[in-house]
């Protein structure tokens, strides 16, 4: 028979790479780029259609909130038959209930906000939805909009002649879910708890000055025109202004 050519079923040496095994350092280098590759700000903003990965992201935009109204007021009666092929969903949605109800409380109103907007994550079919955001305040501030509150809510207390309480449970088993569209969405809601700072009848008519109109120096101006904001401090402020019209005044 004719010859082979030489080498042509000898099989490579096994390289001495393979057989060494992975160092833990090698390790957590191959995780840690694994998972910035997974949840990078890019894949986060992809499409989830089947076009390819490498292709141009696409963010989605917001949506009105007329348009997650109706998806839950559609899917409000779930005895419908076109609701039959979704039933696996919705049985797999309720182990994150917990977590929406969680979201739900976590961005509550409070006493000192009579409205408060947040954006909606919700499911296409309508299983679910979440509120998308996490409320943030630097502590100082936070008690400082608590202790207002509470001393307010202690006037009011005191100085009301009906103070009404609220009946638990509000609603009965057997009573229909209200729709927030219908009973909810055109009431006014009352106003907020607020403590007023200053003082209206400080300083005389003739006085044009700023800072006898309310009895308030610049510093209090200053807090109370952010003191009740959604995020407080959100935009950094310069402090200098105040530390300059100080060194002035102990000059003067």
């Amino acid at each position: 028979p004719a010859s082979l050519p030489p080498n042509f079923y000898t099989q490579p040496p096994p390289s001495t790479q393979q057989q060494q095994p992975l160092t833990l350092e090698e390790k957590s280098k191959r995780w840690s780029k694994l998972q910035t590759k997974r949840y990078s700000h890019r894949r986060r903003f992809a499409t989830t259609s089947n076009s390819n990965n490498n292709g141009p992201s696409t963010h989605k935009e917001l949506l009105p909130p007329e348009h997650v109204r109706k998806i839950l007021a559609d899917h409000g009666d779930m005895s419908s038959k076109r609701y039959s092929a979704d039933k696996r969903i919705y049985l797999g949605a309720l182990k994150y209930v917990p977590h929406a109800v969680f979201k739900l409380l976590e961005n509550m109103p409070m006493p000192w906000e009579n409205v408060k907007t947040v954006p909606v994550l919700y499911h296409v079919t309508g299983a679910i939805s979440f509120v998308n955001e996490v409320p943030k305040v630097i502590e100082p501030v936070y008690l400082a909009q608590w202790g207002s509150a509470w001393v307010m809510m202690r006037r009011e207390k005191r100085d009301r002649r009906h103070f009404k309480r609220m009946r638990f449970p509000p609603f009965d088993d057997e009573e229909p879910v209200l729709d927030y569209a219908d009973h909810i969405l055109d009431v006014e809601p009352p106003e907020p708890i607020r403590m007023e700072f200053g003082n209206e009848s400080y300083g005389g008519d003739d006085s044009d000055d700023e800072e006898s109109d309310d009895g308030l120096d610049e510093v209090e101006r200053f807090v109370a025109s952010w003191l009740y904001e959604n995020k407080p401090l959100a935009e950094p402020v310069d402090y200098d202004e105040f530390e300059d019209s100080d060194d002035e005044e102990e000059d003067g």
